[in-house]
């Protein structure tokens, strides 16, 4: 017993305790990501496989161990191969975790507000028209992929611009406009984008908002869609559709996804730690 006790301490250090952090840390996030979804299911044959192999093992049974074994291996690779998207997905979903990132740039929030305010202003009167729309407002994930499908247009943020591109029977009526609020810029019009593939979506859902829903499946964007048929407005967040959205509430949607408060960035933290350290030792000085 004390063998064992010394051999456990030899091996538990704390490079070892970290690595265990680490992996726990990717594999919690990784099973938030995939509960719900099809994949669950596959993920838990592969933990049954994973646990009964050792098993085999332990009990001598070696051709079952071998047979166990190379069904984990084939397994996994038949998983990396059919849910390849839904990895590209979780990685994506990884990248814009809280923790790692600070990569959005903070915009002004005069030139923000003025931005979102020709924005709304578009879709108001695109509505009113029954005219329909798509529009992208990117966020962290990059949509280089998606912008390539239509035509590059880096022009400054304008309602008239945004009005003309939807106009019905021109060019780039059908497609989806790509816009970088930060760098205050439509990046691009006539961009083809990815459709849903949730299969529980209703009947009812037109191309326009599958193709809505399917971008932000797969990045972190936000997409305003004007009906044609309607002339109802609706967005989607995180493959979630929101119908027949006020125009005001939309306004203030994105305002707050696009607005980084000062708590959130490196020096408010910072301001903010230095002001509870210099309040503490106000207090034990008075």
């Amino acid at each position: 017993m004390e063998a064992f006790l010394i051999y456990l301490q030899s091996r538990i250090t704390v490079s070892s305790i970290i690595e265990v952090i680490i992996i726990s840390f990717f594999i919690y996030q990784l099973l938030l990501y995939i509960r719900g979804t099809q994949a669950e299911q596959i993920f838990k044959g592969l933990a049954i496989l994973l646990v009964l192999a050792p098993i085999s093992s332990w009990l001598g049974f070696t051709t079952l161990n071998v047979i166990l074994t190379s069904a984990f291996t084939w397994a996994f690779i038949f998983v990396v191969v059919v849910f390849q998207s839904e990895f590209r997905s979780a990685l994506e979903h990884l990248g814009n975790n809280r923790f790692f990132k600070n990569v959005l740039k903070k915009p002004t929030e005069d030139y923000l507000e003025k931005d979102v305010a020709k924005i709304m202003k578009a879709v108001e009167n695109l509505s009113q028209e029954q005219v329909g729309a798509l529009i992208v407002l990117e966020k962290n994930t990059g949509l280089k992929n998606i912008i390539n499908t239509g035509i590059e247009l880096d022009a400054y943020i304008s309602d008239q611009l945004l009005e003309n591109i939807f106009t019905p029977n021109r060019p780039l009526h059908d497609g989806a406009v790509i816009i970088n609020l930060p760098a205050r810029r439509i990046r691009a019009a006539g961009c083809l984008l990815p459709l849903s593939e949730n299969r529980n979506l209703g009947s009812e859902l037109g191309t326009r908002h599958r193709a809505g829903l399917g971008i932000t499946e797969k990045s972190d964007a936000i997409v305003i869609i004007v009906s044609e048929e309607t002339g109802k407005i609706s967005y989607t967040s995180r493959g979630t559709l929101f119908h027949d959205v006020i125009l005001e509430v939309m306004e203030q949607i994105i305002l707050e996804n696009f607005t980084i408060s000062e708590e959130e960035t490196t020096s408010g933290r910072i301001s903010k730690i230095w002001g509870k350290f210099d309040g503490k030792e106000k207090d034990s000085n008075s």
